[in-house]
């Protein structure tokens, strides 16, 4: 169940289940994360992220927010994040024109305005992070 384990829990359950003991134990997990989605459909995503991550990455996840609200970017959200960065690459880094970044990106219609002020302010951002690391 846990490969490395990070607590006193985790190590225990390593030396006392077998893998097949681990298994159904992993198994009860889903299926009590399932039961207090009845309660509340919302929860659901917490069975769908243990599936995705698995045990011991859904414990680390889990110890990271530790009962904190946390909202996710939605699909549009994260792929305007994506194409920025590229946007940034492309632009800053590769010194590609727009017409070459459209390409590049199989998006003719790609709204050059907007990523470009958003990959400048990304840009922005990064020269701030190094300054602070270089102090």
């Amino acid at each position: 169940m846990y490969e490395s384990p990070r607590t006193i829990l985790q190590q225990k359950l390593k030396e006392t289940l077998s893998t097949t003991e681990s298994s159904v134990v992993s198994d009860l997990i889903k299926l009590s994360l399932l039961r207090s989605a009845e309660k509340d459909s919302n929860l659901l995503v917490f069975s769908e992220i243990y599936k995705l991550f698995g045990p011991e990455q859904f414990a680390e996840l889990i110890s990271a927010v530790d009962g904190k609200t946390l909202t996710f970017p939605s699909k549009q959200e994260f792929k305007d994040v994506i194409t920025t960065v590229l946007c940034y690459y492309y632009r800053s880094v590769e010194g590609k024109e727009w017409e070459e970044i459209k390409q590049l990106m199989g998006d003719p219609d790609l709204n050059t305005i907007k990523f470009g002020i958003r990959a400048t302010s990304f840009g922005s951002f990064l020269d701030t992070m190094m300054q602070r690391l270089n102090k």
